[in-house]
């Protein structure tokens, strides 16, 4: 309550006396952010505190979340993944007030931070794709049963041998062959792995279950000393507008050369252990790359290519800053950046969910959409289907088990 009223007390200055005291009941009665005091975007909150999905099991270990359509209804359903309790696996459907949960895997697994999603096994309808944390060597992916979802989900191996952890993954065709490449980072064995996706990924009938895996890797990269390597950008972009896909990631960008070839180009040696997301913030020339530290304390900072080598501009320091996106929140045609601060471990009860909201010249505006409550691998997506983005808020363990969606409301 005293956080809500400190929040009511800022927004005195922004808005006229009616809307102020519009703004305060709805504020005093969580139905809205307190964002809503200094962005560009009134943000309505939904969470499983007040009911509207259910928590996705008894754990307090939430450690990764994926957005994408499961069912092809046209509407973005999202997966939650956690590591200590059962279900491991959960997918979320809206159901036009809130959200239904759905299994994806009743076992107990441990899936880290990150994961990705394609038709693996081409047959119209998208895939999850997981990896396994410290504990395991192991990469999974699950079929999805559409259209029956009373079946259970396959999980099948892409690897089930050799180093520890796979923190972070990303698809896209970054060789330019016409086919999507997996990519993932596997911190044990100090490597970037490359997967070509099987042309049968899964078995035939008559095949023994693991016929279908693993698949075959390639090293991309690999480094022997320093911080962990993590982070990819949700949205693949081509980085020096050569056609082709670029992998970023780890304070770096890779261009295919041939092959199973790629050029590692620095981009700053010091946001290795980072999180990132790259697009046009500035109109004209190569998309912006946007790092933020993780798992750690730092400057989150944009970078902006001259001709010459990348320029570096902070946007404010954050607290393991888990969450960088860089999507259009306002629907103005301009690119923005979110970043969030997890809470636990971390910023605690003051973490905060920043908004820039960007100009298309490279001026930003910083707004805080959610302030006290963590967020870790945080998501943009419309998970209502009314044509505009949202915030999937999953924190790691502050205050977990716990989902919340901050819904774009649109202009305040």
């Amino acid at each position: 309550m005293l956080k809500k009223i400190k929040w009511i007390e800022n927004i005195a200055n922004v808005l006229p006396t009616k809307a102020r005291q519009i703004a305060a009941i709805l504020l005093l009665a969580g139905a809205i952010s307190p964002g809503i005091a200094n962005g560009d975007v009134t943000w309505l909150r939904k969470s499983t505190v007040t009911g509207d999905m259910p928590i996705p099991n008894e754990g307090d270990q939430q450690t990764c979340c994926l957005i994408l359509d499961i069912d092809k209804d046209g509407i973005n359903d999202f997966v939650i993944g956690e590591r200590t309790r059962t279900p491991s696996v959960v997918w979320y459907k809206y159901n036009g007030r809130g959200w239904d949960k759905h299994i994806i895997d009743n076992t107990h697994l441990k899936p880290e931070a990150g994961g990705d999603f394609c038709d693996v096994d081409r047959d119209g309808d998208l895939d999850i794709i997981l990896g396994q944390d410290a504990s395991g060597n192991a990469i999974w992916w699950w079929e999805n049963p559409c259209p029956d979802y009373g079946k259970p989900w396959t999980r099948r191996y892409i690897k089930n041998s050799g180093a520890n952890k796979h923190h972070d993954q990303t698809i896209g065709d970054f060789d330019g062959d016409g086919d999507v490449e997996f990519v993932s980072w596997n911190q044990g064995d100090k490597k970037m792995l490359l997967f070509e996706i099987p042309s049968a990924p899964r078995p035939a009938p008559s095949e023994v279950e693991r016929s279908s895996g693993p698949w075959q890797s390639t090293t991309i990269y690999s480094w022997s000393a320093g911080l962990e390597r993590e982070g990819f950008p949700s949205i693949p972009v081509d980085i020096d507008l050569d056609g082709k896909l670029d992998i970023v990631g780890g304070g770096r960008w890779f261009k295919h050369l041939s092959g199973t070839n790629y050029t590692e180009n620095i981009i700053d040696a010091n946001m290795a252990f980072t999180q990132c997301a790259a697009g046009q913030l500035v109109k004209g020339g190569r998309p912006e790359v946007v790092f933020s530290p993780g798992d750690m304390d730092g400057d989150a900072k944009w970078y902006q290519w001259n001709g010459n080598g990348w320029i570096a501009r902070t946007l404010c320091p954050v607290v393991h800053g888990h969450t960088c996106e860089i999507r259009d929140i306002d629907g103005d045609g301009n690119l923005d950046i979110l970043i969030g601060e997890m809470g636990k471990p971390g910023a605690g009860d003051n973490a905060k969910t920043y908004v820039w909201f960007g100009d298309g010249h490279g001026n930003f505006r910083r707004t805080i959409a959610s302030y006290g409550q963590g967020i870790h691998e945080g998501k943009l997506g419309d998970l209502d289907g009314d044509g505009d983005l949202d915030i999937l808020m999953k924190p790691y363990s502050h205050n977990a088990p716990r989902v919340d969606v901050l819904l774009n409301a649109g202009p305040r």
